[in-house]
């Protein structure tokens, strides 16, 4: 009796210093050790996206030994749904990156915290970043998000074809015309001056192309998506029938062919000579070493310059028990990348500070100073919570306009009663 009495004594100390051991560690694990405040950060990037954020990411960890981040990058198809249930069972991340087009629907449901407090505690200086860029991460003029970029859909142009068509200017650049009349006879005449089975243009014809393009011409247009307060669409007009003329009259004329399944494939296989896409295309398309191309702006074909785009937002995410100097730590950090972000313009994206876009590590990136005015004037879809929604809507009938099946009249005002539908809901 008295081995096993002696024999549980020395069970019950040890398995006492190992519960006090871990209980220790478990509480300066998850928030603070040695000094050290740790951040967990979530994305949805891919590719090389992935890659340049986490050498931002050791970077930063290198440089501010207070602070510890520790990245996981998750697919993007699962990533709004695994914020949410981050939230719901309190698992939340401290700090993640959004999309400005997410913003509105994750402070609806109250996925998110405003940063407006949080910012001023960590002197965030709202005047370092782009105005036009900045105003999408704020809602009921309050700041939700520190904007790292935009990406936005802008042109390349494979300087071959032009060259060969004739249609370079001195400077090596599409040499096209004022107006929408001058860039529908830049693409009559690639077709007329290049060799059979050249695109004038390629853009693929479902799916988001079509609402980038009908956006942009918009917006250059000076249309609005919705009404002031969000309630009813506001985009059955002249205006909208106007980019949507622009379009048929290069569908029609097969200078924007139907049935393009990937108008990036056919660009970098060179049988294209215009390819309309995000900036994200320049990382991919320099890397192929026989592509002579360019890529610039939207050109400004109706009353003002203007080209869709969306942004990488840093946002954080409800959490009960987050402590304010995670929160002042979260945003200084990602305060940090945007001041860093000369190498995340590798990925094509235009940084959010103006100071980046004149740091001679910017200016070394090919290509990226010809677009990177896009900041000044891209255009962001409202911050609606049903945003998402409503882009389906209008996908789904500018693929029954592009195949044919739908004239302009029907197509914007099938999609308007649609989309009052869904916000009356």
């Amino acid at each position: 009796m008295k081995k096993v009495s002696v024999f549980m004594l020395i069970l019950v100390l040890a398995f006492g210093l190992i519960a006090c051991s871990s209980g220790g560690n478990e509480e300066t694990s998850s928030s603070k050790g040695n000094g050290v405040t740790k951040l967990t950060f979530w994305a949805p990037l891919s590719g090389g996206d992935g890659d340049f954020m986490k050498e931002l990411v050791t970077k930063f960890n290198e440089e501010n030994k207070d602070v510890k981040v520790e990245l996981l990058n998750l697919k993007a198809e699962e990533y709004y749904t695994k914020i949410r249930t981050s939230v719901t069972s309190q698992q939340a991340p401290d700090v993640a990156l959004a999309h400005a087009s997410k913003l509105a629907e994750l402070q609806s449901a109250n996925l998110i915290e405003s940063i407006e407090k949080s910012s001023t505690d960590a002197k965030i200086d709202w005047t370092t970043f782009s105005e036009n860029i900045l105003n999408a991460t704020i809602i009921d003029n309050e700041h939700y998000a520190i904007p790292l970029d935009t990406h936005a859909l802008i042109m390349f142009a494979n300087k071959k074809i032009l060259d060969e068509a004739g249609l370079l200017d001195a400077d090596g650049k599409p040499s096209i015309e004022e107006g929408a009349e001058g860039f529908v006879e830049f693409l009559k005449q690639v077709k007329k001056n290049s060799p059979a089975g050249t695109f004038p243009l390629s853009a693929t014809s479902n799916g988001d192309s079509p609402l980038r393009m009908w956006w942009t011409f918009y917006s250059q247009l000076g249309g609005e998506m919705l009404n002031e307060d969000g309630t009813k669409a506001a985009f059955n007009n002249e205006k909208s029938l106007e980019a949507l003329d622009l379009l048929n009259e290069m569908i029609e004329g097969e200078l924007w062919p139907k049935n393009i399944k990937n108008g990036g494939e056919l660009f970098t296989a060179q049988k294209a000579a215009i390819h309309m896409n995000g900036v994200w295309m320049t990382g991919a398309l320099e890397q192929n070493k026989g592509l002579e191309f360019v890529a610039l702006p939207i050109p400004q074909l109706f009353d003002q310059p203007a080209t869709w785009g969306d942004s990488h937002l840093f946002v954080i995410p409800k959490q009960e028990k987050q402590t304010d100097e995670k929160k002042v730590a979260s945003l200084t950090f990602a305060n940090w990348i945007t001041e860093h972000s000369a190498s995340w313009a590798k990925a094509g994206h235009v940084p959010s500070k103006p100071a980046i876009l004149e740091s001679p590590e910017f200016k070394e990136l090919e290509y990226r100073s010809d677009y990177a005015e896009i900041g000044d004037y891209v255009s962001y879809m409202p911050n609606s919570p049903k945003l998402s929604a409503i882009n389906d809507v209008l996908k789904k009938h500018l693929n029954l306009f592009m195949n044919g099946q739908s004239n302009a009249k029907d197509t914007l005002e099938n999609a308007e009663k649609e989309v009052n539908a869904l916000l009356s809901k």
